[in-house]
């Protein structure tokens, strides 16, 4: 990727393993031009277990009454275990920050969101 005035990342870095998050998001600010920004839309964990905790089980509770089975439920719960790891937004900002981005700033829409300007 080379001179990109905007990339967008939606729900992507979430399935990327940790050790390579850095490395990829490096890639990204370098082959953006001077002007150029980063959109990043990502699921966002809490500092607040409980909230986190809470809200996973509202989720469940809303593919129950969308007809899920509990079987389906646990597969997916399974198949996402150790695959989709989301960090929390101020994890996130910093390794924006560590890359380059001069200013990462966050919006919602509904669910949390993150987007970076260089």
């Amino acid at each position: 990727m080379k001179n990109a005035s905007v990339v967008t990342m939606l729900l992507t870095l979430q399935f990327i393993c940790p050790l390579f998050r850095e490395r990829v998001t490096k890639m990204i600010f370098s082959g953006l031009n001077d002007q150029g920004c980063l959109l990043l839309v990502e699921k966002l964990t809490s500092e607040d277990t409980v909230f986190n905790r809470l809200f996973i089980q509202h989720y469940y509770d809303f593919k129950r009454r969308n007809g899920y089975s509990e079987i389906e439920i646990s597969q997916k719960r399974e198949a996402l275990e150790n695959v989709l790891i989301p960090y929390r937004l101020d994890e996130n900002m910093q390794l924006l920050k560590e890359v380059g981005f001069r200013s990462p700033r966050s919006f919602s829409a509904g669910t949390t969101s993150a987007a970076s300007w260089p």
